[in-house]
């Protein structure tokens, strides 16, 4: 009791394509009828409305950072990155250390307002 199929099956897309022209060019005399060709133009409308999506990222995509990581078009630099190996990172990957003693040089500026051994200590010899 409501289960049977009326009209011609989802695969068969000629036949259907008939009854989706049909919803446009003539009046349905059943219920039934209009619902075939509901059913007809929804596999239509389905696909137009996927495609229409599809194109649109196509010719204007997004400008993220995850669009440009994890696109489509992302695979060709994944397979080639897979068989050739990557470029060195623009950004630092790891903490750098540095041959600088921070606490010293803030104690020294502190205190004496020079460094050590950064040249003369005298004001007048810069007024030359």
């Amino acid at each position: 009791l409501g289960e049977t199929t009326t009209g011609p099956p989802v695969s068969d897309l000629a036949a259907n394509w008939k009854l989706t022209v049909e919803f446009f060019t003539t009046s349905p005399l059943s219920y039934r009828e209009f619902k075939q060709r509901c059913i007809s133009l929804r596999i239509f409308a389905f696909t137009g409305v996927c495609s229409g999506c599809v194109l649109s990222f196509i010719i204007s995509p997004p400008k993220s950072s995850y669009w440009m990581t994890w696109s489509p078009g992302y695979i060709f630099s994944w397979v080639r990155n897979s068989f050739f190996g990557t470029k060195p990172p623009i950004f630092l990957t790891e903490k750098v250390e540095r041959a600088t003693d921070v606490p010293d040089v803030v104690k020294q500026l502190v205190t004496t307002r020079r460094l050590a051994g950064s040249g003369s200590d005298s004001e007048e010899e810069d007024d030359h």
